[in-house]
């Protein structure tokens, strides 16, 4: 299976300090290996939130999702692709669209239809913590 890895961390300070981009890199590249896929690329969007899908690493990886040529993105949480629903909904879309597939490493979900309803569940859960953060 060929896949790609999607990290990100919220804030500069986080960027900046190295906090968390090793440790999901880690954790995907630990997944892949044990599972025998093969890494095609890395996209790492460093000090960006995920309440908006105006990221450029993202868009590029989107963009590079389109061409049919990669089979799953591999991301260490969900809410690490997406924090509001609309968001998680429309990169599904264009995955199922391509033929990809999400997998989480921590949420571990299978790519089945209560699968796809628990992961749905995680968006929503995503988007509930930032929303409260920021009340």
């Amino acid at each position: 299976m060929r896949c790609v890895i999607y990290l990100r961390v919220s804030t500069r300070e986080q960027a900046e300090g190295g906090y968390s981009i090793p440790a999901q890199r880690e954790a995907c590249m630990k997944l892949i290996r044990e599972n025998d896929w093969v890494l095609v690329d890395e996209y790492a969007d460093r000090g960006e939130s995920a309440r908006s899908t105006a990221r450029p690493q993202l868009q590029e990886m989107l963009s590079r999702i389109k061409k049919k040529d990669i089979d799953a993105v591999v991301v260490h949480k969900i809410d690490r692709l997406a924090r509001n629903m609309s968001d998680h909904v429309a990169i599904k879309s264009i995955l199922t669209r391509a033929g990809a597939q999400l997998v989480s490493v921590v949420e571990n979900i299978e790519d089945s239809a209560s699968g796809r309803f628990i992961k749905g569940i995680h968006a929503l859960m995503a988007e509930f913590y930032s929303a409260d953060l920021s009340a």
